[in-house]
């Protein structure tokens, strides 16, 4: 069986179209668990009311992305889980491929459906294909692997805290793969309640290379964020200090973690970063494309 754990934040009005495409999917052996933020738009309420098929956790506060993941994780009874956004919107065949593709490579930890934005054309491609880290909205996880790599890291509140699960897999000698034939629709964006994050993305980026990364990719990573920290405070901007002070006052326990994970690393760091810097050159195409798409 597969658990599909669905994060919600007033995601109210994105579920019943959510609910709807996952309907029709043709697996039928999963279970379905909502973990809810603490919401206040009644997204508790409607589920319980009209789906009680589904199971609810209702945290008494937000507790953040990765930690709601967690704690669905141990209320569901799959042998792999699938971490999901309210936001996507599932096609008929995503889950059996996702489940024979997984099947077929039992070396990895993580897969995750080709993700797609409506309206998006999707490439002919099947089979699957190795990759550095691949989007949270969708995620897929094997329990096995879980119970050796762990969970998702629960400083990181929001963003990126799927990047690192995936760089840590593959530390640990588990491999992470992109799923080119099923495919997820996803509307960006759709259950953080805003765009003022930009300080917390830039603590979780720095605070996961330093956990994770060779020191010559940490430092030019760290070059590149205190250069636009300098920019945005040429402009009287200092939200970014923030993540700065926040990675100097955890240094020494994100720094006994990384000498934790690299003593179990069973991976060539080498192919690695090879893989995080094609990843990396891939999203920034990617957002060309798109601002190009957008102004045209």
């Amino acid at each position: 069986m597969i658990s599909l754990i669905v994060i919600t934040y007033n995601s109210r009005p994105l579920l019943p179209a959510f609910l709807a495409a996952l309907a029709t999917t043709d697996d039928h052996d999963y279970e379905t668990i909502v973990v809810d933020n603490a919401s206040s738009d009644g997204t508790v309420e409607l589920l319980r009311a009209e789906h009680p098929q589904i199971r609810v956790v209702a945290n008494e506060h937000n507790v953040g992305f990765g930690a709601a993941c967690n704690r669905g994780m141990l209320a569901a009874h799959g042998d792999f889980f699938i971490f999901m956004n309210p936001d996507v919107l599932v096609t008929p065949p995503w889950l059996t491929v996702l489940r024979r593709n997984m099947a077929e490579h039992p070396d990895a930890a993580i897969s995750c459906p080709s993700t797609l934005y409506p309206h998006e054309t999707r490439s002919s491609a099947t089979g699957v294909a190795n990759t550095a880290a691949v989007p949270g909205c969708a995620l897929m996880l094997r329990r096995t692997a879980w119970e050796q790599i762990g969970g998702f890291d629960e400083a990181m509140f929001l963003y990126w805290e799927d990047t690192e699960l995936c760089w840590r897999a593959w530390l640990l000698g588990w491999r992470v793969l992109e799923d080119l034939e099923a495919v997820v629709y996803h509307e960006r964006g759709g259950s953080t309640g805003g765009g003022r994050w930009e300080a917390e993305v830039a603590k979780n980026a720095l605070y996961a290379h330093l956990k994770l990364r060779r020191w010559r990719a940490v430092v030019g990573f760290a070059l590149r964020l205190l250069a636009k920290t300098g920019l945005r405070l040429g402009r009287g901007q200092t939200a970014l200090l923030g993540a700065w002070w926040w990675n100097l006052r955890h240094l020494p326990a994100t720094l006994r973690s990384r000498r934790t994970i690299l003593r179990q690393r069973r991976a060539n760091r080498t192919q690695i970063e090879r893989l995080i810097a094609l990843h990396t050159a891939r999203g920034r195409r990617e957002r060309r494309e798109r601002q190009t798409i957008q102004r045209s």
